[in-house]
């Protein structure tokens, strides 16, 4: 029986609460009416018409049905308007009405509502105020102005909410006391609101507003939880023997303050350890440091320290990394654990991620941590379309970490806006060419390449399709050409959003057919002379001796030189002027003058006398003979005792005898049938 009692009074209240007076009170008639305040008017309110009739004029009836029994009274609103307020003084306290509103045409809309003005008050919100913020937080208000000769007191409640946050936590009204209210259970360091709202305690009236918003910051506490560290290599190019230790900042609900600084301790190798001190959020550190810890601090105190161990990087690494777009917003990451039994599996693991084309990859970097047992994780962040990122997991081990491999993953992929690079051809027959290129950039690429596809146009044909050609190859054999002629050619590459721009156009020809021929002539003359040079080279001596055999003397045979001939002249100086003509000033050496007797035994064989030759011999030192002194006379032998010198032979144009010409003169042996 209690139980009924209890909801008819919870559906009585309602019924109140939303307006709903003795008549009618099983259906909702739409027409509201509270008094604003114990001493304001009383504001009535209706539902208005809609479509042609939006801007009827509605006219609302107030009678009396107490003091002044039969008495109607009307208050006509503007054009349009769905609402009215009658003025305290056209009420009477405690007097009973009866409302209801009719339309221009004199139609009623409303049911007929019963009411009583001191039992329809709306108050106003009360006023909040703060009385202490630490280590509490205690807030009281001030009651609305209230008349004693209305209900006795008012009853309020309480709502807070963290500040920017839409869901509101309602105060339960027994745990409200008169006035006031201390929060127990609220986050450190955290901005709230409260705002309260006030009734007539016997639930005669309507709930106020509620109040204007009271704003205020809980005190600091006790951090919570481990600082999120991880580290970048330096680049191989930047030269920098050192590597960046990164970590995130703590979040709101584990800072519990103001992050004043962080503490980090570092050893490297068997060195003992160093400390520092350092702002968020990164730190260069010694390239050989092996183990980092590092604390986050607030006033109150620090956190636990976390810690991060380099010392081994080749440990046992996740295998069979996959990373899948999820709904075009997320990549969801899947890997395996490593198999190695000495190890086992590691404490936890670490996905790392980061903008693949970025010039700055600590500026795009991120990463996630995944406790040891899970073998997937899903990454959600600002991810941009078409931005190919890079993933790795990690295995966190107590002494070190071990890597996989990269992967690369879009969130979205679009089609490419390039071709391929590069593009070169060469000709391996008259009909065939090897086409190569490079692969499209990969800022450009927007996607996974699935493969390409190669254009081939004459200019009197269209062009033929070649496709599809793997994404991992960089050349293509092109066979079925014709000869002699030019060709167009060009590329493009297709991701799983379609095929993208082409490439610029490459020209190309193919060989003549004719040129074959010249260039195999070529060939062969090379060859032949290639060859013979070798031949010559090894038969050099064969060569020579066979010449000498075959050609005349004259071409072989080497001749003297005249100007470096040692043999004296004897010249006319008046009568030749050549390059042996010897200073006037030089002092002749002496001459010695040989007479060849042609001997008896050859006289008549029929050989003519040779005549007398005059040779100038060089002057003997000094000193060789009593008989060559300075001013010794020439000597000269008989070539035989009728034989005439060559000057009586020739007379006055005698001419000069070098000895060159004895080189074509026949020996002695030669002339007596010797040789």
């Amino acid at each position: 029986m209690r139980k009924r009692w209890r909801g008819a009074w919870l559906l009585l209240l309602a019924l109140e609460t939303f307006g709903f007076r003795e008549g009618d009170p099983e259906e909702p008639t739409g027409l509201m009416c509270y008094q604003m305040g114990p001493s304001g008017g009383m504001n009535c309110t209706w539902p208005s018409r809609t479509g042609p009739e939006a801007n009827t004029t509605y006219t609302l009836h107030y009678q009396s049905l107490k003091f002044k029994r039969n008495q109607t009274r009307s208050s006509q609103a503007p054009a349009g308007q769905s609402w009215v307020v009658i003025g305290r003084s056209s009420l009477t306290h405690n007097e009973n009405y009866a409302v209801w509103v009719e339309a221009g045409d004199g139609t009623q809309i409303t049911p007929r509502l019963t009411l009583t003005p001191h039992e329809i008050v709306k108050p106003d919100p009360p006023v909040l105020s703060l009385v202490d913020v630490t280590p509490v937080v205690t807030v009281t208000w001030t009651n609305p102005q209230w008349p004693q000769h209305f209900s006795p007191d008012l009853a309020c409640h309480l709502r807070y909410r963290v500040s920017g946050t839409p869901n509101w936590t309602r105060v339960h009204e027994e745990d409200v006391e008169p006035n006031s209210y201390e929060f127990s259970s609220l986050e450190p360091f955290t901005a709230y609101e409260v705002q309260a709202r006030c009734i007539p305690r016997d639930r005669k009236g309507f709930w106020s507003d509620w109040s204007p918003s009271q704003t205020f910051r809980t005190p600091e506490a006790a951090l919570l939880g481990l600082v999120d560290v991880w580290r970048v290599a330096s680049p191989p190019e930047s030269g920098e023997t050192s590597l960046l230790l990164l970590w995130k900042p703590l979040n709101s609900e584990a800072a519990r303050g103001v992050i004043r600084s962080y503490s980090l301790a570092f050893r490297s190798g068997s060195n003992s350890s160093e400390s520092l001190e350092s702002a968020c959020c990164n730190v260069s550190l010694p390239s050989r440091t092996t183990h980092v810890w590092i604390s986050a601090n607030n006033h109150v105190g620090r956190t636990q320290p976390a810690n991060l161990s380099l010392e081994r990087q080749d440990l046992p690494a996740p295998a069979g990394v996959r990373a899948a777009a999820v709904h075009g917003q997320d990549l969801l990451v899947t890997w395996e654990p490593s198999k190695d039994p000495l190890e086992g599996e590691p404490m936890e693991y670490l996905v790392e991620w980061a903008e693949e084309c970025s010039s700055s990859k600590v500026a795009s970097l991120d990463w996630v941590r995944r406790p040891a047992g899970t073998h997937r994780a899903l990454l959600t962040g600002d991810f941009r379309p078409r931005v190919p990122y890079q993933v790795r997991v990690y295995g966190l081990y107590p002494g070190g970490f071990g890597a996989s491999a990269p992967v690369r993953a879009y969130i979205q992929e679009g089609v490419p806006s390039a071709g391929p690079q590069g593009l070169q051809d060469h000709s391996i027959s008259k009909e065939a060419s090897i086409i190569s290129w490079e692969a499209i950039p990969l800022a450009q690429r927007n996607g996974h390449i699935t493969h390409y596809t190669l254009y081939l146009a004459t200019p009197t044909e269209s062009p033929q399709t070649y496709q599809p050609i793997a994404a991992t190859e960089t050349s293509y054999n092109l066979s079925g050409l014709e000869p002699g002629t030019s060709y167009q050619l060009w590329m493009t590459g297709s991701t799983s959003a379609g095929e993208g721009n082409a490439s610029s156009i490459h020209l190309f020809h193919t060989p003549d057919s004719r040129w074959e021929v010249v260039l195999a002539s070529l060939l062969a003359v090379g060859f032949l002379l290639f060859l013979a040079c070798v031949l010559g080279a090894i038969l050099h001596v064969q060569l020579l001796d066979l010449c000498q055999k075959v050609l005349p003397s004259w071409c072989w045979e080497k001749v003297p030189d005249a100007t470096h001939s040692r043999i004296m002249l004897h010249e006319d100086p008046h009568s030749y002027r050549g390059p042996l003509v010897r200073a006037k000033a030089a002092e002749e050496p002496p001459i010695t003058e040989l007479h060849i007797a042609e001997p008896a035994e050859h006289v008549n064989h029929g050989y003519s006398t040779l005549l007398q030759l005059e040779s100038p011999l060089p002057a003997r030192p000094h000193g060789a003979g009593a008989d060559d002194g300075p001013g010794s006379k020439p000597r000269t032998e008989e070539l035989g005792p009728s034989s005439p010198t060559l000057e009586e032979a020739w007379g006055e144009q005698a001419p000069v005898i070098s000895g060159y010409e004895k080189h074509f003169m026949p020996t002695l042996e030669e002339v007596l049938g010797l040789a």
